[in-house]
């Protein structure tokens, strides 16, 4: 075997560690159960990292989360820190701040107060 059979061989060898490597961390995944305790449906419910100014979409999409209901979201990605908002019928928005990554549940009160665990 050539030496530029070789440098390419494990040229090659290396591109695919790193490529199974960026795959495996970026397609982990968590799951998020998010109870709604604040006696009123949910129409929006936005969740992205701390570490961006703008809401990722609406993960509810048509869907409303109505008052006692659960919802079980799958976030791909791993957060270190995750921002929440919830938005009702009228439009009224509520905003949690800095939540831990690795929350699995979310109970949320119409006074604007979260639990999690």
């Amino acid at each position: 075997m050539g030496k530029a059979v070789r440098k390419v061989s494990v040229f090659l060898l290396l591109a695919a560690v790193f490529c199974f490597a960026f795959f495996v961390n970026s397609a982990e995944a968590g799951v998020i159960m998010i109870e709604n305790a604040t006696g009123f449906d949910i129409y929006e419910v936005y969740i992205s990292d701390s570490g961006t100014d703008d809401w990722e979409e609406d993960v509810l999409g048509q869907d409303i989360l109505e008052h006692g209901d659960s919802l079980r979201l799958t976030v791909n990605g791993s957060y270190r820190q995750f921002d929440m908002r919830a938005t009702d019928g009228d439009g009224d928005s509520v905003e949690w701040y800095k939540l831990p990554g690795d929350v699995s549940q979310i109970i949320i009160y119409a006074d604007g107060t979260a639990e999690y665990r």
